[in-house]
């Protein structure tokens, strides 16, 4: 038995990827849930987990980290975004001490430029609609200013080294039985050491609770910030932010 507060990892097929797994419990007064005795995270295969747990000799807690946000209120065809302008301007002040800050959206969020930055940022943070495709996965989609950013896209970008996505959009499908071709697991594919992302729709007003506060615990004693404690990070903010318990449990963490 691992001791309370351990990390652990789930690794579901078929039926059981549409669980919230890393939820259970009997929800029943004066009896533990799950989330009050471990830190979970999914891993959508064994190797990609293994790949993500390799050393990273650039992780340096005096080197400055990149991280873009990109943003997309407006993307045709679907319904407005409210909180994507707030969630942008919360993470560049939360950043600031310890990254260097490039933000993108409106009419700037493009496929190109989002391509263009992916390459030369270590971390990454998209406010935006997800599109889940159930029948054809691999194109599934980011919505940005000019079209569809699909997996078949993301899984061609040149990265140099991904550590951190936070996914602050829809990107999954609770119909879908697809364990591995989904917005988050596309992330890790290509190479994302750790991803938070959502197993089904967000509430828009729900998510200016959730990303500054996941931001301040992604720091430690010393102020160091680092992609291995995403799953802390959002074990934490989802114990002590309030709101409703469907959205408290549909976000996940993947990887390290």
């Amino acid at each position: 038995m691992h001791p309370p507060q351990s990390r652990i990892w789930w690794c579901p097929t078929g039926e059981f990827c549409v669980l919230p797994l890393h939820a259970a419990g009997p929800f029943r007064k004066g009896q533990q849930n799950l989330p009050d005795l471990y830190i979970s995270s999914y891993a959508l295969t064994l190797t990609a987990l293994i790949r993500a747990r390799r050393h990273n000799p650039s992780n340096s807690p005096t080197r400055r980290k990149c991280l873009v946000a990109i943003g997309q209120a407006k993307a045709a065809g679907e319904s407005k975004v409210l909180s994507a302008g707030a969630e942008l301007d919360i993470i560049g002040q939360r950043v600031d001490a310890f990254a260097t800050f490039t933000r993108i959206d409106g009419k700037q969020s493009c496929i190109s430029r989002v391509v263009e930055e992916l390459g030369r940022n270590e971390w990454v943070h998209l406010a935006c609609h997800g599109l889940p495709n159930c029948t054809q996965p691999f194109e599934s989609a980011f919505a940005l200013h000019d079209e569809h950013f699909t997996i078949q896209r993301i899984v061609r970008c040149d990265l140099k080294n991904p550590e951190f996505a936070y996914l602050s959009a829809c990107v999954g499908d609770e119909e879908s039985l697809d364990e591995v071709i989904h917005l988050a697991s596309a992330m890790q594919f290509v190479e994302f050491r750790s991803v938070t992302g959502t197993m089904w729709a967000v509430d828009d007003g729900e998510t200016n609770k959730i990303t500054p506060t996941l931001y301040k615990h992604m720091a430690d004693e010393s102020g160091h910030q680092d992609h291995a404690r995403e799953a802390f990070a959002l074990h934490k903010t989802m114990k002590s932010v309030r709101i409703p318990l469907d959205q408290r449990i549909l976000y996940i963490h993947l990887g390290v």
